[in-house]
């Protein structure tokens, strides 16, 4: 099979070079000499061009141009929103995976610092040990250096854009908000994740590179079980629960706005969820609950 690549980049450009050819086309028609001759009456126009024939041949002009034009005109910004939709959709879906590397590597910079500063306070108080042993050695720890202050903020530079990490933490080190930033060109995409109760609850707010927005709110349970309600900027609310045994096995059930409700199962970890069943209100195994 060969390798297919799409470049998001280009098809925003595309999206932004049609939309500007459409406003030059717009202008053209409505605002020119052109229009304004062609579309005044009869009369006016045979007094502008003085020959009556020469008059009805430009106004014949200016109807066969007419529709094309402002057909032109909308095509061109339809084919652009359609470029612009791909392309958005595509750099929502890298910068969701580039957000949950970013704050990979900036919870791993952060675990390192973690074990150096361990390292450096315990050599605070013993170093009264770091003497040579039989083997004329210093214990390992005695070579532990001032880590400095912990490393909140991360940036993986790219050919087009960045990605940055800014991490919040407590007077303890532990991470309380996670603010990941990407940027392809002038496409940018922003998620804010908020923590409370030692991790177990938290926050995520996103900002995708179409300008619309979700806030979620997660709660989690025994072995990475979760239940999180998304809720988009129309007020609409998808509510995902997913229930995993110590194997990291389970099943992930998904209610979405307009009632369809869809059922995935994994055997563990490291398997990928596999639809099992999907009901929605038109289908005929839909129940509503009954009210009484």
């Amino acid at each position: 099979m060969p390798d297919f690549a799409i470049d998001y980049g280009l098809l925003h450009q595309a999206r932004k070079d049609l939309h500007d050819l459409a406003d030059r086309i717009g202008p053209r028609l409505g605002d020119t000499v052109f229009s304004q001759v062609g579309s005044i009456e009869y009369g006016d126009s045979d007094s502008v061009f003085g020959n009556e024939t020469l008059a009805e041949s430009f106004r014949s002009l200016y109807r066969r141009a007419q529709h094309p034009m402002s057909k032109a005109e909308d095509d061109l910004r339809e084919l652009g929103d359609i470029f612009g939709a791909v392309a958005d959709g595509y750099f929502d879906v890298d910068a969701q995976i580039a957000d949950g590397m970013g704050m990979m590597g900036s919870t791993l910079d952060l675990d390192r610092w973690k074990d150096k500063k361990a390292e450096w306070d315990y050599l605070q108080g013993h170093r009264g040990d770091c003497v040579p042993g039989p083997d004329g050695k210093m214990p390992d720890f005695c070579s532990a250096t001032d880590p400095g202050p912990p490393p909140t903020d991360m940036t993986i530079n790219t050919a087009t854009g960045s990605v940055h990490t800014h991490l919040t933490l407590d007077e303890n080190n532990n991470v309380i908000k996670e603010e990941t930033t990407v940027v392809n060109g002038d496409q940018k995409y922003t998620s804010t994740t908020t923590y409370s109760d030692g991790g177990k609850n938290y926050t995520t707010d996103t900002v995708f590179s179409d300008g619309s927005k979700t806030h979620s709110v997660t709660t989690t349970g025994d072995n990475g079980s979760s239940t999180t309600d998304t809720t988009d900027q129309d007020g609409k609310t998808t509510h995902t629960v997913i229930t995993l045994n110590q194997n990291g096995g389970g099943t992930m059930t998904v209610s979405e706005p307009d009632g369809t409700v869809t059922e995935y199962s994994r055997p563990d970890r490291y398997a990928k969820w596999d639809e099992t069943s999907k009901t929605s209100p038109e289908d005929d195994t839909y129940y509503p609950t009954p009210m009484y």
